[in-house]
């Protein structure tokens, strides 16, 4: 396997790893200069992108002849966040009502594991958003528009997300889509309008 990190190749070190994410792991861990963070990843000449947490598992170390690394700051990588972050929402947004739908039909099983997936991936991106906006200074109190401040936004999707896990320990599985569709889908939809504006915030 080649590797290339920022355009320079790794030669004589050997990166363990049985699939994508363990190499990444690795690299990281030992390659990569802790100020920097990885932008872009491509496998044999083609942009990679991880749709769901964790897809990199999927990726098995003998399907990649060249892996491409190309890191940034924790300022370049904030600043792309807070300008595409609302393409990333709304890729999340998407997925609701495919879930919906399986819990409207009766099926839990299935259901819940989309809906486990879809929580793990809002919980990273609202991870992301808190450290971005801290590395960026913003004001998470400011008002942004009519849609708010993004602190406030933040607290009523808390609020909407306990009143789901609440619903799913009672397996009432049409109210916990109606939830999803009716009230936590506007709120990613108000959160993803903030966050553009968002830079306008920084101190």
């Amino acid at each position: 396997m080649n590797i290339i990190i920022d355009g320079q190749p790794m030669t004589g070190a050997i990166v363990p790893g049985e699939n994508l994410e363990e190499i990444l792991q690795e690299l990281v861990k030992n390659h990569v200069s802790d100020q920097r963070i990885i932008g872009e990843v491509r496998i044999n000449g083609m942009e990679y992108n991880e749709d769901t947490p964790h897809a990199a598992l999927e990726v098995e170390r003998a399907d990649i002849n060249s892996l491409e690394l190309f890191t940034r700051s924790a300022e370049e990588i904030a600043m792309h966040f807070i300008k595409n972050g609302d393409r990333l929402m709304q890729a999340l947004i998407d997925t609701v009502p495919k879930i919906t739908e399986m819990f409207r039909l009766g099926d839990e099983a299935e259901a819940n594991e989309h809906f486990l997936r879809f929580l793990e991936t809002l919980h990273i991106l609202v991870d992301m958003l808190d450290r971005s906006s801290r590395v960026m200074g913003l004001r998470s109190d400011a008002v942004v528009a009519d849609h708010g401040s993004l602190s406030a936004r933040l607290d009523k999707l808390a609020e909407t997300l306990t009143q789901l896990l609440r619903i799913q320990e009672q397996t009432d599985w049409i109210f916990l889509a109606d939830i999803l569709e009716y009230e936590l889908t506007p709120e990613l939809y108000a959160l993803g309008e903030i966050l553009p504006l968002l830079i306008h915030t920084g101190h």
